[in-house]
């Protein structure tokens, strides 16, 4: 009976290995999945249906988490919460009232700042978590070793075959774009089991803010699926796009015009699309050598491109078109994209623009989730850490002080008794010097320094504005930093730092309780927002040689250049708001003093630093490589504030190329635009109600 025994339990577990060998080897061929799922809490009168299904985010963004709640019981307050699990994550949280019988959805916009990805969803009233009423939730991961994994989104009822368009963006990324002879531009992945940075979802789990599509890179919505989308969705969608996202229109039609339905649908008139500038793709951007295919396990495989494949686009007339939108991009496809094949998606990637326009981090210039060496290259002048030399200075003299001097005199004068006196009263005195010190040389107040760049859309009464935010508070505000529901906010962290615990009220604006802004200590943030501009500068010319502008905007400015319709540049040095001013032919040195303007308080590293190398990390100490990715052997990818979308738009500005989204535009002015300094802060939100700035810098740009 023993021996029986045995036999079966050797049995048993060989049976318990192969069970799981199978598993495992069917979990490494399944369908790669984005972050997320959808579960439902029901209890106490109420069912909670929650849907946190998502892509992109891997380096920075907010992730939705959308919320549909009914309420069976009597009306009450509640209050909806992401908080942390096992691993710290940014807690978020919104209170809602929720009539009897009424059934409301929500959206959670959770930033994704950290490593972290797991947290757990929770429902509460009067400040207690209800029983049964808590769930955990998956986020998007962390992606801080590679560049050029597009996080896609793709609004369709049924399932959808992506596989073609990640082996595109696979493509691309490992052969720098079809450059023959190239080296990899898009880094080498380290793991174990690669998740899909894509998802299909129907359009009733979209939600109705541009920002929690920040996190992505890439839309695709048939006109059909648009042409139903609630206003607030469709909104989101097209301001999401002109913040620096690209959307993908597809199956238009063959005879639908570029300022037809699609434009009245995204923006409502015809006269706003009439200013978006249409191009057609290269059919020789199609070209590349080979195929490249990456399985859930990071292994790559290359194959001869195939000359021709079924269902691949049409070669004979263009698919698709494209055309800036902002800082972003429109593309319109005359049928169905998907599948298509690998080479289709390469074309339409490089057609967009490349990684500049699809990868986050380049996009953004940082990833939000870990530091960056270009903390150091926007700090506000004179304001620095802990004075720890003058610290140290009065430290030895107190010292000095308390000990061998304090006693000297004493012992001389035969009054040793006293020490019991002197020794607490130098003390308090050495206290209250260093405390004064602090006050005066930082005080109380909040310090801000801002480089923002707005471009103003005047056909479409469209405000979109990137901001790079520094700050130092002397004493952190109570309330925290409000900001506005249309407006990300971004931490940029020194390199070898990263987040480590905040709050987000959602319940009435962006509320940053807590862990974002602490007292005394260098703070910086990228914010991209977009608002509703109705402030116009209306142009006017009696003759080629004479222009009259009337500055209708709430801000002045010092200088103004217009382009009039002929592409002739006016200067204008001092516009103020409300003036009506004439302006006449800019000269060759008048131009030249407006492009040292726009180059006023660059990005430098402070006086003392080394440019080469990694200068935070000599700079905030800690030997280099002992965070996350460094630590474990993974090589990390880097971005820099200079191939942002604000930079290079700024860039091409002072030659007045006013064209926000165009990765190869020219340099050269546009016709029917303008851009300037503005002599006040146009709407940037700076988080805090009163700061003293110092070296800001507000350009603006639009067209009239």
């Amino acid at each position: 009976m023993t021996n029986h025994t045995n036999w079966l339990l050797v049995i048993g577990r060989w049976s318990l290995a192969i069970a799981l060998l199978l598993v495992a080897a069917h979990c490494s061929v399944l369908p790669a999945m984005a972050s997320g799922e959808t579960f439902s809490l029901v209890g106490h009168d109420l069912q909670i249906d929650v849907d946190s299904r998502w892509a992109g985010c891997g380096q920075g963004g907010y992730c939705p988490v959308r919320v549909r709640v009914v309420n069976r019981g009597p009306s009450r307050r509640l209050t909806f919460r992401i908080a942390r699990s096992y691993q710290s994550v940014v807690g978020v949280r919104q209170s809602i009232d929720v009539p009897q019988n009424a059934a409301l959805a929500i959206t959670l916009s959770v930033p994704m700042v950290n490593f972290s990805n797991s947290a757990e969803f929770r429902v509460e009233e009067s400040g207690s978590v209800l029983e049964n009423m808590k769930h955990s939730v998956g986020l998007p991961e962390a992606n801080i070793y590679e560049i050029g994994r597009p996080g896609l989104l793709v609004v369709a009822p049924g399932v959808v075959d992506l596989q073609s368009f990640e082996d595109g963006a696979t493509t691309f990324r490992q052969t720098a774009g079809g450059t023959v002879g190239a080296s990899t531009s898009g880094g080498v992945y380290h793991g174990t089991y690669r998740t899909s940075n894509c998802v299909a979802l129907p359009a009733n789990s979209l939600p109705s803010s541009w920002i929690d599509y920040s996190g992505l890179d890439i839309v695709s919505i048939p006109l059909s699926e648009l042409s139903k989308l609630p206003k607030g969705p469709r909104a989101a969608l097209i301001q999401w796009t002109r913040c620096g996202g690209t959307l993908l229109v597809t199956a238009v039609g063959e005879g639908e015009s570029a300022s037809g339905a699609p434009a009245k649908l995204l923006v409502g008139d015809v006269d706003s699309a009439g200013t978006w500038s249409w191009a057609d793709p290269k059919l020789a951007d199609r070209d590349v050598a080979q195929i490249v295919h990456q399985d859930t396990s990071g292994a790559m495989t290359t194959i001869s491109t195939p000359t021709a494949v079924p269902g691949e686009w049409s070669r004979e007339v263009m698919p698709f078109r494209v055309a800036d939108v902002g800082f972003g991009k429109l593309a319109l496809f005359r049928g169905e994209p998907f599948p298509g094949t690998a080479q289709d998606w390469f074309w339409l990637l490089k057609s967009i623009g490349g990684m500049p326009r699809w990868d986050w981090g380049k996009r953004h210039g940082e990833s939000a989730r870990t530091g960056t060496s270009d903390f150091l290259l926007f700090l506000i002048p004179g304001v620095g850490g802990v004075p720890i030399v003058m610290f140290l200075v009065l430290i030895t003299i107190f010292a000095v002080v308390i000990g061998p001097l304090n006693y000297f005199v004493l012992a001389r004068r035969k009054q040793l008794h006293l020490l019991l006196l002197t020794i607490p009263a130098v003390a308090l005195m050495t206290s209250l010097l260093l405390f004064g010190y602090t006050i005066v040389a930082h005080g109380f107040s909040v310090k801000a320094r801002c480089r923002s760049l707005t471009f103003v859309d005047q056909a479409a009464q469209s405000a979109v504005t990137f901001g790079r935010l520094s700050l130092y508070a002397g004493q952190a505000p109570s309330a925290g930093m409000q900001f506005s529901r249309e407006t990300a906010v971004y931490p940029v962290w020194p390199e070898h730092e990263e987040f480590e615990s905040g709050q987000v009220d959602w319940t009435n604006s962006q509320n940053l309780t807590s862990g974002w802004l602490r007292s005394r200590t260098r703070t910086q943030f990228l914010t991209v927002g977009h608002r509703t501009e109705r402030g116009r500068l209306e142009v006017t010319s009696s003759s080629p040689d004479k222009l009259t502008v009337a500055n209708g905007f709430e801000w002045g400015f010092e200088p103004l250049v217009v382009v009039n319709e002929q592409g002739r540049l006016f200067v204008g040095k001092s516009v103020p708001a409300g003036a009506n001013i004439d302006l006449q032919p800019a000269t060759e040195d008048e131009l030249k003093d407006v492009n040292e303007a726009l180059q006023r308080h660059p990005l430098d590293l402070p006086a003392g630093l080394a440019s080469a190398g990694s200068p935070s990390a000599s700079f905030w100490g800690g030997p280099p490589g002992y965070r996350r990715g460094m630590y474990y052997g993974y090589g990390t990818a880097s971005w820099h504030h200079n191939e942002s979308l604000m930079e290079t738009a700024s860039v091409r500005l002072r030659s007045g190329a006013v064209v926000p989204s165009g990765v190869r535009a020219e340099y050269s002015p546009v016709p029917r635009t303008f851009y300037g300094l503005a002599t006040q802060t146009p709407h940037v939100e700076l988080g805090v109600p009163k700061v003293s700035e110092i070296n800001s810098l507000h350009m603006v740009m639009g067209r009239w």
